[in-house]
């Protein structure tokens, strides 16, 4: 009897025990139930433990910058990537959609956010309108220099400049540089600088190392190509010149040319160097003037005396 009671006992635990564990499991159940469909209708999805186990949201906007035909194209940058970024740029009032950022995570969704305020306004029309007339200045600046040239138009230059000035400073060579660059933007000279070095005057060429062959023979120098370097981006130190000559060196009848028929602008170093008198600056006009002035009563003297000395005879 005592066994019996016993044994009625222990099968009322174990009932009791398994209707313990399947209130347990139905709790469980239910509530994994709940969040599945709790995440179905969100729309989110569950990560799996190589992600963190996290829940994520999806923005339904396409990443960067697509073309009508689909294909993608980089990020404008410059004055372009700035007027793209005007454009994209929320009005006052509209509403944006944030995903988070790499500081924060979103469960579910995304953050909507009212811009409160507006876009700073860019006045680009005054920088922009300065920025096209200097391009401008610069393109008519560099298409009348004669900056443009061949390659044989540039060793030229360079063997000219050194067989005429390698003895000089840089700016003695230079100036040479200039001469040459003068007179291919002179409308009386050819329009390159091969021409312009090889052009012959009534069967004369114009540059002597051209008339005993000193240009075949030079090894341009380090110092040419720095003084051809600066002249061709803009150096000048010629004031207009268009000639020069070295007088210890000269013939005597071309030293009386250039005293005669052109007007001297300046020396330097061993060259002297000249212009036609109609473009010389005023100063060195109203100067040549004088010097004729001087020239003609020095020579009215020197017969006055003559004849004196004559008639005392």
């Amino acid at each position: 009897m005592k066994n019996r009671k016993l044994l009625q006992n222990h099968q009322s635990q174990v009932e009791r025990k398994k209707t313990g564990n399947s209130s347990v499991r139905a709790v469980i159940s239910v509530s994994v139930c709940a969040l599945a469909a709790l995440a179905v209708s969100a729309g989110g999805r569950f990560v799996g433990s190589e992600r963190d186990s996290e829940v994520y949201a999806a923005s339904e906007e396409e990443t960067g910058y697509a073309l009508e035909g689909g294909s993608e194209y980089d990020l404008p940058t410059g004055i372009a990537g700035i007027a793209s970024g005007i454009r994209a740029t929320p009005a006052e009032g509209s509403e944006i959609y944030r995903i988070g950022t790499s500081c924060e995570h979103v469960v579910v969704g995304q953050r909507v956010q009212k811009v409160r305020k507006p876009a700073e306004e860019i006045d680009l029309s005054i920088p922009m309108a300065a920025a096209v007339n200097d391009l401008d200045s610069k393109m008519v600046s560099m298409s009348s220099s004669a900056k443009m040239m061949s390659d044989e138009d540039y060793e030229n230059l360079l063997k000219i400049v050194e067989a005429e000035a390698g003895t000089e400073d840089i700016k003695g060579r230079v100036l040479i540089a200039n001469v040459i660059m003068n007179r291919v933007r002179h409308p009386e000279f050819p329009d390159n600088i091969t021409d312009v070095i090889w052009e012959y005057d009534n069967g004369v060429p114009q540059f002597s190392p051209v008339a005993d062959g000193r240009i075949g023979e030079v090894t341009v120098t380090d110092e040419t190509r720095e003084a051809v370097k600066q002249a061709l981006e803009g150096t000048d130190y010629s004031e207009g010149a268009l000639f020069f000559i070295q007088k210890s060196a000269a013939e005597k009848h071309n030293i009386a040319w250039f005293e005669k028929d052109l007007t001297k602008l300046f020396k330097h170093g061993v060259h002297e160097f000249y212009t036609y008198p109609e473009e010389a600056p005023e100063d060195k006009k109203s100067e040549k003037k004088s010097q004729k002035k001087a020239g003609k009563k020095s020579d009215q003297d020197s017969g006055t005396e003559l004849v004196q000395m004559v008639k005392a005879e």
